[in-house]
């Protein structure tokens, strides 16, 4: 059984809990199902296998080796993937790009799950990506032992379809420090703009909201990639308008007995008459 990998040495609260990543294609009810738990929350904090790679360069080293100390993002994908594993690439890969920090702040594994890979189609899928030269994107397969300890601890499935002859399979990033799960998030319509967010956090941004995919449909503030800026959103209005109604109402009702009773007061002034009061006899 592969151990567990942990990082030495102190890391900054923010960079501990903040560290991230994460998304999958828009099959996220196909995989999780109608009001399953959101990877997101499910996955958080589990362990890592610290599973043995074999790179597209050649090399053989461990998941912690490959690390280095830093915050490691993970993607699952197969060379003769005819639908969303090149998009996924992609996506990361534009995130990446747009966020920055790549090599400073973390690193990217993109893991084959297919047998059939060898170390040639590796580097043929790094080339359509376009990242073949880049150091810090790493290709790699494993041995089916490991990728089952791997697949497992992130929830990742996969298995044929003799129909297609492809393979079924979720789109998946993870994002690991100090070899456990930091991140997983399910993928959607707006899954680039959701990924630059989190890659900024990655950097040391604050983001201080996250919108659950099918789970969420408001928020309170929302978080813009492109400029770094942290916005109130329309949802806050939801949370506030009850309170705001309830103090209105308030306000009104006070107002207007206040304003009855000074009005009873006036016309027994000019009357005349003054309160009466009734008791029971003793």
């Amino acid at each position: 059984m592969a151990s567990e990998f942990r990082r030495p040495g102190p890391r900054s609260a923010l960079r501990r809990t903040l560290a991230t990543l994460a998304l999958t294609a828009a099959y996220a009810t196909s995989v999780f199902g109608e009001g399953a738990p959101s990877a997101e929350s499910r996955l958080a904090g589990r362990a890592a296998p610290d599973i043995p790679l074999r790179l597209a360069d050649g090399r053989t080293m461990r998941l912690s080796e490959l690390a280095d100390g830093k915050p490691l993002l993970i993607t699952f994908f197969y060379r003769r993937c005819t639908g969303v594993c090149t998009p996924l690439l992609a996506w990361v890969r534009d995130a990446v790009r747009k966020a920055g920090g790549l090599g400073v702040d973390y690193r990217v594994l993109a893991l084959s799950f297919d047998d059939a890979d060898t170390i040639d189609d590796l580097r043929a899928q790094a080339r359509v990506t376009r990242v073949l030269d880049s150091p810090h994107w790493s290709f790699a397969v494993t041995e089916q032992e490991a990728l089952a300890q791997i697949t497992g601890a992130l929830d990742f499935w996969y298995r044929p379809d003799p129909a297609t002859g492809q393979i079924d399979h979720p789109a998946l990033v993870a994002a690991l420090d100090q070899g456990r799960v930091v991140r997983t998030m399910l993928g959607a319509p707006d899954v680039s703009e959701r990924l630059q967010g989190l890659l900024a956090e990655l950097r040391g941004a604050f983001i201080p909201y996250y919108r659950l995919p099918h789970q969420t449909p408001f928020a309170c503030v929302s978080f813009d990639s492109s400029t770094g800026e942290t916005r109130l959103h329309w949802g806050l209005m939801l949370l506030v308008l009850p309170a705001l109604t309830a103090a209105v109402a308030a306000y009104v009702l006070f107002f207007l007995g206040a304003k009855r009773r000074r009005m009873v007061e006036a016309q027994n002034g000019r009357t005349g008459a003054s309160p009466v009061w009734s008791c029971a006899a003793s």
